[in-house]
């Protein structure tokens, strides 16, 4: 009898020890999910879009602080003042095993003007161009590379206004010194990548909590050797 009631405590230990770490996963993620805005109505009034894909297709437009810039208006669905600095099209493969960061090949005036128009119109736009669905919308401010940069000792420097070639390989320092192999034994270190992420991005108001968890853990393998860059085809 007094086995049996050991065993009932250890496990009545263990569930509470569960419970708890699930009832802190869950707080993390949706503190996590708190940091980022949204984006509304970035499919409303859509017709007549490309047919799905496998796989993911992201639209990622790059801001930079301040609508001032020549030739830029202010990013219209979105707060305070911002300006585009790089519209990418973020291709995940169906096996979350390498994606591709595609820069959309539209003239200058163009590309940062979309800022000016609602989000869907800049939906629209980049599927017209590079005739592919579009799933989701992400915006992510500048800013945020170079803090994932300093948070990783990542010797990465960039000029706003570059052309898309500098871009990239901005990027892809950025990501070699923050999507390294030990990341995922590094807990802490995965939190601060997340909220410096987090803090800085603002997603489509139709993709979920749960869908973006989803796709996290879709990406757990990916690593930067795995990410190509890019210009989009016409």
């Amino acid at each position: 009898m007094a086995q049996r009631s050991r065993l009932r405590r250890l496990l009545a230990v263990v569930t509470l020890l569960g419970v708890l770490g699930l009832a802190a996963a869950v707080g993390l993620n949706l503190h996590l999910a708190s940091g980022m805005g949204r984006i509304d109505g970035a499919f409303d009034g859509l017709a007549g879009r490309p047919p799905p894909a496998p796989g993911d297709t992201i639209l990622m437009v790059g801001t930079r602080p301040g609508g001032s810039r020549e030739g830029a208006a202010d990013v219209s669905w979105l707060p305070g003042e911002q300006s585009v600095e790089s519209v990418m099209l973020v291709e995940v493969d169906a096996d979350g095993r390498s994606a591709r960061v595609e820069s959309v090949p539209m003239p200058y005036d163009d590309r940062v003007g979309l800022g000016a128009r609602p989000a869907s119109a800049a939906v629209a736009a980049v599927e017209s161009t590079v005739d592919r669905r579009v799933d989701h919308v992400m915006t992510i401010d500048w800013q945020t590379f170079a803090e994932l940069a300093a948070d990783n000792d990542v010797d990465a420097s960039y000029r706003y206004g570059s052309a898309p070639v500098a871009q990239h390989d901005y990027l892809r320092l950025v990501l070699e010194g923050t999507l390294h192999a030990e990341l995922r034994k590094q807990p802490l270190a995965l939190y601060r990548a997340l909220r410096t992420t987090a803090s800085g991005v603002a997603i489509d108001d139709t993709w979920s909590v749960a869908e973006l968890d989803l796709l996290v853990l879709h990406l757990r393998d990916l690593r930067s050797a795995d990410i190509s860059f890019a210009a989009a085809a016409r």
